[in-house]
């Protein structure tokens, strides 16, 4: 894949944020219930992903040829899904996204995230999905990413899932 994964700046942050646009605009269409049914956009709005970038956690996937925008995801050093396991050296991967014109981006930001994570002196990968999404709770596990518990926030309903690195 000629990407690069690099941290965001704020002048990234429209072309994110339209990432998430479009990605939830794909859920409708495909009739999946994610981020469309949760008001996605209100609980993450342009504000919380300036912060995230303004504070180093937004990464995102660059072509190298043309400069787009393929993938972004938020790289956090501690989760309160995660409480059971403070004090571990871990990152926790929230706020996924990818074009869904550009297969096998995700799974390449996965990969430049163990990457990342091993480099760090981290141990594990962890991220959560939601329980009723058996597609998405399939891709993480043939990425390596095993069940590690459940985790709950408001209606959302979650698997934990965790790779060591």
């Amino acid at each position: 894949m000629n990407c690069v994964l690099r941290r965001a700046e704020a002048g990234d942050i429209p072309g994110i944020f339209a990432l998430y646009e479009k990605r939830i605009a794909w859920m409708e269409e495909k009739g999946l219930h994610q981020w469309n049914a949760t008001d996605y956009l209100t609980v993450y709005p342009r504000s919380y992903f300036r912060a995230q970038a303004a504070q180093g956690r937004l990464y995102a996937a660059e072509n190298r040829e043309n400069g787009e925008i393929l993938g972004a995801v938020v790289l956090l050093s501690e989760d309160d899904r995660w409480a059971d396991r403070a004090g571990e050296p871990a990152y926790y991967v929230h706020n996924l996204v990818t074009q869904a014109a550009a297969p096998g981006v995700g799974g390449w930001m996965l990969g430049e995230l163990e990457t990342l994570a091993r480099k760090d002196g981290k141990t594990a990968l962890r991220l959560d999905c939601a329980v009723d999404n058996a597609a998405l709770n399939d891709y993480y596990a043939s990425h390596g990413y095993r069940e590690a518990g459940c985790c709950a926030d408001g209606a959302y309903r979650g698997v934990r899932r965790e790779k060591r690195v």
